[in-house]
Parts: structure tokens; C-alpha cells; sequence
């Protein structure tokens, strides 16, 4: 073959080389982004470890972050999740059908009876209810009423409590707080038909305000207190379920797995076990074992149908 036919014939090949890299290039975009879109309201070591741990678990992907006010482009991701009921909020401003599981929110934080589009699954922050009751039995031995206080705005949760304590084969005594100078007495009633106060997410409740008094009522009754959340259980409260940051992330993964679920309500799948021993302690119960309190939960809820 002479020197000009070879020369000739790698001019002639150039265009398809070209074409062949444009098309390359356009590929290596299509999977760059292929990627997990979290919109969170602000920066915070929570939102880096969530973050961090998506991307752990989701390795495929490039897992990006934006805040609300950096106005996120949802049309450019396959998959999005949101942080925090102002995340949720503004997702349910947009139009785009991409699907997002909303984070962090908790149920005080939705309408009672609200529906969502068909896109958005919601992954709650709040506790379980059957994992809180599961661990109060666990705590209290032949535990059989459990004590629940709620303001007139939560009485929706009520039914959600039911369900669980008959599904656990407990009592329920609850007492509706219609405003802050009934707390105390009607913590008096629920105390006097209970065993054990189980908090709920129920931020006229269960305040910064009015927990001191919550605890001390329920422990000179010899009553300990269940919930509602983690940051409860410095304050004085006994024990609580809940999903860490990496428990949530890892639950979000799951959902994705999962086939898709429209507008669902969903409980973390991940979760851990929070104690107080120096209140067990003081009421002369053992103290908490975390983590065979979360290895039996786990257990008895892998058992129930």
C-alpha cells in the first residue's frame, strides 16, 4: 500500500474518529448525570453525614447537594431527596416528576388526611409508633397501659397509637391539652390509668418549656417517660427509638430499591435505640442495653406479619 493511499485513506477516516468521540462524549455526560439530587435547607454536620452516606451507599451515582435558595434544577436528575419540611414544601411548588423521597419530617409537621403527587414518597423522622411500644414492653415488664397526651391540633395521630398498642396487646389511656394550664392535670389523668407516658411528636406538648415539668410529675408517680424523640432523652426521658443520620440515609437507599410506592407514608426501615441509664438508675430500673433492646425490636418485628 504506497504512502499517499494510507495518507489519503486516514484523512477520509477522520470524520467517523470525530463522530465516534462526539458520541463518547456524549455517553460519559449521560452517566455523569445519572446522579442523586438532596435539597436541603441549610448546612449542617447532619446533612454532611446523610450526604456522605448516600453517596456510600449509592456508588454508581454522583450524589449532589443544593440548598433551597440555590434554586435546584430537578429536570436534571433522575432521582431527588429533600431535607426538612421546607424542603418538602418547596418540592410541592414544582412541577417536575422526578421522583423524591422528602427526609426529616416529622408528623406533626403534615396536614391531617394530606395526599401527595404521585412522585413524592414521604420517609418520616418521627419514631415508630409500634417500635416505641415494643420497647416500652421490653423496658417494663408486664407493662399493660400505656399513658399519651396530645394537643387538640394532633388528636389525628390518636387512631396511628390505637392501632399499634392493640397490634402490641397494651391499653391506651390518652388525654387530649386543649391549652398549656391543662398539662399538668391532664398528665395527672393519664398517669393515674397508666403505666408508662409514651411522648409523641407534638411540639405544644413536648417543648423546651414544659418538659421539666413532664418529667418531674411522671417520676414522682414512679411513671417514666417514652419519647418522643432523641433529643428528649438528655432532657430526662427514658428511652427512645430513632434513626441517626446514617440509619435515615441507609432507609432512604432502601426505598430506592424498592418499587415505587405513590405518595406513601413511610417509617425508616434503619433505626437505633437511645437510653438514659442515669434515669433508669434513679427509678431503679437496669440499665438500658441498647443494643440488645434494638436486636430484640428487630427480632419481634421481623416475626410480625
Amino acid at each position: 500500500m504506497s504512502p499517499a493511499f494510507t495518507h489519503r485513506h486516514d484523512r477520509a477516516m477522520t470524520p467517523w474518529r470525530l463522530c465516534l468521540l462526539v458520541l463518547l462524549c456524549l455517553l460519559c455526560m449521560q452517566v455523569r448525570a445519572e446522579g442523586l439530587l438532596v435539597i436541603k435547607p441549610r448546612e449542617t454536620e447532619l446533612t454532611r453525614t446523610f450526604i456522605a452516606t448516600l453517596q456510600e451507599q449509592h456508588p454508581e451515582l454522583e450524589v449532589l447537594s443544593r440548598q433551597i435558595d440555590q434554586l435546584p434544577d430537578l429536570d436534571s436528575t433522575p432521582l431527588a431527596v429533600t431535607m426538612g419540611v421546607e424542603a418538602l414544601q418547596w418540592r410541592l411548588t414544582q412541577t417536575s416528576r422526578t421522583p423524591t423521597i422528602a427526609t426529616y419530617v416529622t408528623l406533626d409537621q403534615l396536614e391531617p388526611g394530606a395526599s401527595y403527587p404521585d412522585h413524592v414518597q414521604i420517609l418520616l423522622a418521627s419514631a415508630r409508633p409500634e417500635r416505641q411500644l415494643l420497647l416500652a414492653q421490653l423496658l417494663i415488664p408486664r407493662l399493660q397501659t400505656v399513658g399519651l397526651l396530645h394537643s387538640s391540633g394532633q388528636q389525628w395521630q390518636l387512631p396511628l397509637w390505637h392501632q399499634a398498642a392493640r397490634q402490641q396487646g397494651l391499653g391506651l389511656v390518652a388525654s387530649e391539652v386543649h391549652q398549656q394550664r391543662e398539662l399538668l392535670r391532664g398528665l395527672s389523668r393519664v398517669l393515674d390509668s397508666s403505666e408508662v407516658l409514651i411522648g409523641i411528636d407534638d411540639p405544644d406538648i413536648y417543648n423546651a418549656t414544659t418538659i421539666k415539668s413532664l418529667l418531674l410529675t411522671s417520676y414522682n408517680r414512679n411513671r417514666v417517660l417514652i419519647g418522643p424523640s432523641a433529643p428528649f432523652i438528655a432532657a430526662g426521658s427514658l428511652s427512645t427509638t430513632y434513626s441517626s443520620p446514617r440509619d435515615m440515609a441507609m432507609s432512604v437507599h432502601q426505598l430506592f430499591q424498592q418499587p415505587w410506592q405513590n405518595g406513601a407514608l413511610n417509617y425508616p426501615q434503619h433505626y437505633s435505640v437511645l437510653s438514659n441509664p442515669q434515669v433508669a438508675r434513679s427509678l431503679g430500673l437496669p440499665p438500658p442495653d441498647d443494643a440488645q433492646l434494638l436486636r430484640l425490636i428487630r427480632m419481634r418485628e421481623s416475626q410480625t406479619p
